[in-house]
């Protein structure tokens, strides 16, 4: 097990997981602020708007039920994020990667802990309404799922 010493690639996860944090609250502290629950203020004609729901499923409001299972899921992924990225030497892109989802985890956990449920407000209506959180979560998994897809065999 390696040590968990100050590397460039353990900053970059926590700077890039606080800077997700960050903007998912403040994104979802202006919805709340100014857009009414149940309504939606058009942003380009009749395909994306910013509309204020709560979900209290799973991420894109998937399984709506089990608000308590989705709290504890994200605590275990934080805490298991954060003993991975310590633990593990790991590589630039992968600790980046890995802060996206942290800090996405982190930003609905929040909500939940908060509110009870997650503030959702992008609406492309033709997708379901998601937040700043769901999109670097999904955006982290498909990343990391790509990494190991084209990654390289080792030369043996």
């Amino acid at each position: 097990m390696s040590s968990a010493r100050l590397t460039t690639g353990r900053v970059l996860f926590v700077v890039i997981a606080l800077c997700v944090f960050a903007l998912d609250r403040l994104t979802k502290n202006l919805v709340r602020a100014n857009v009414p629950f149940g309504t939606e203020v058009p942003v380009i004609d009749h395909v994306v708007g910013i509309t204020n729901v709560h979900n209290s499923g799973a991420a894109f409001g998937f399984v709506p039920a089990g608000a308590a299972l989705y709290l504890t899921a994200a605590i275990v992924v934080s805490i298991g994020l954060a003993i991975y990225v310590a633990r593990n030497p790991g590589d630039l892109r992968t600790d980046a990667i890995l802060g996206l989802i942290m800090g996405g985890t982190v930003g609905n956990g929040f909500d939940r802990i908060v509110y009870g449920t997650v503030t959702d407000f992008v609406n492309f209506h033709f997708w379901p309404v998601f937040n700043v959180a769901d999109s670097a979560i999904s955006l982290g998994v498909v990343a990391l799922l790509a990494g190991y897809v084209l990654r390289k065999p080792d030369a043996a």
